[in-house]
C-alpha cells in the first residue's frame, strides 16, 4: 500500500541582509544541512533549489536519532557565508550555490554534491557518497532512471504517480511518497511527454508548468532502506529579488 501525506507549509519569512550588511549568512545544525540551507535560500529568493540524496550507508555518515532507535544521516553544523560584492552589485545564483558546495565540502559534512541548473531552477545532486567501507564512490541515483511517458495532458498527480511506478519498476531501491501539496497537484494539469529521459528532467518540466513555486526533496531513509520523494509548496513571499543568473 502506498501512503501519501498532503501538506500546506506556512513558512516564516526571515530577514535578508540589506545593502549595508556584510552579506548572506545562514547557519544550520541538523542531519541534512545542505537541504536546510537550500530551504532557507528558497524562502529568501524567488528561486527553486531541488535536493536529492544517495544511499547513506557508511558508518562515517550515520548516527542514532536522539529520541528514537533509528539511523539518520550524521548531523553537521554548517555556517554558509557569501560576502556582499565590493561594488554593491548583484551576484549570480550559480556562483552563490557553487560557493555553498565548496563550504559544505570543506566542513566535511556527509556526502559530496554537484550543481546543475540555470534561470531560477537549480539542482543539488549527489556526486560522491561513502560506501560501507567508508570509501568515496559515485552513487547510483534514483532520478537518473529513464522515464517514458506518452505525451498528453494529465493532472500533476497522475503524472507523478506514473513516474513513481516506473522508478520502482526499474530501480533496485523503492521510492515512496513523502509530503506533497495534494490539492495543487490534483487541480492542475500539465502536458508532458518523455522518451527515455532521466526522471529528474521530467520533474523539472513539471515544476516549470505548475502555477506555484514548488521544489522537491528526495531523501534516503537508512532505517527503511528506501527513498521518499516530497514536493514543497513555498507559500512565503521572497524577501529579496533574485540575484542575476
Amino acid at each position: 500500500m502506498r501512503f501519501r501525506w498532503a501538506c500546506l507549509l506556512l513558512l516564516a519569512i526571515p530577514a535578508i541582509p540589506s545593502a549595508a550588511e556584510p552579506g548572506l549568512t545562514i547557519s544550520v545544525n541538523n542531519s541534512r544541512p545542505l537541504a536546510a540551507i537550500a530551504d532557507e535560500l528558497e524562502r529568501r529568493y524567488p528561486i527553486v533549489v531541488t535536493y536529492e540524496e544517495g544511499e547513506w550507508v557508511s558508518p562515517d555518515d550515520l548516527e542514532l536519532a536522539d529520541r528514537f532507535p533509528i539511523m539518520i544521516p550524521r548531523k553537521a553544523a554548517i555556517t554558509f557565508h557569501y560576502p556582499r560584492p565590493a561594488d554593491g552589485g548583484t551576484v549570480a545564483v550559480a556562483d552563490v550555490l557553487t560557493e555553498l558546495l565548496f563550504q559544505y565540502h570543506a566542513a566535511e559534512a556527509p556526502g559530496r554534491f554537484r550543481l546543475e541548473g540555470s534561470n531560477g531552477l537549480y539542482h543539488l545532486i549527489p556526486a560522491q557518497f561513502k560506501d560501507y567501507k567508508c570509501d568515496w564512490q559515485a552513487p547510483w541515483l534514483v532520478l537518473d532512471t529513464k522515464v517514458y511517458l506518452e505525451e498528453k495532458e494529465r493532472t500533476v498527480n497522475d503524472t507523478l504517480d506514473e513516474i513513481i511506478i516506473q522508478l520502482n519498476e526499474s530501480s533496485p531501491l523503492k521510492t515512496g511518497w513523502g509530503f506533497v501539496p495534494l490539492n495543487l497537484f490534483v487541480q492542475n494539469r500539465v502536458r508532458i511527454g518523455a522518451d527515455g529521459i532521466p526522471a529528474r528532467e521530467v520533474l523539472r518540466r513539471i515544476v516549470q508548468q505548475v502555477p506555484r513555486r514548488v521544489t522537491w526533496r528526495l531523501m534516503y531513509d537508512p532505517t527503511t532502506v528506501r527513498y521518499y520523494l516530497s514536493f514543497v509548496l513555498n507559500t512565503s513571499a521572497p524577501t529579496h529579488d533574485e540575484p542575476s543568473n
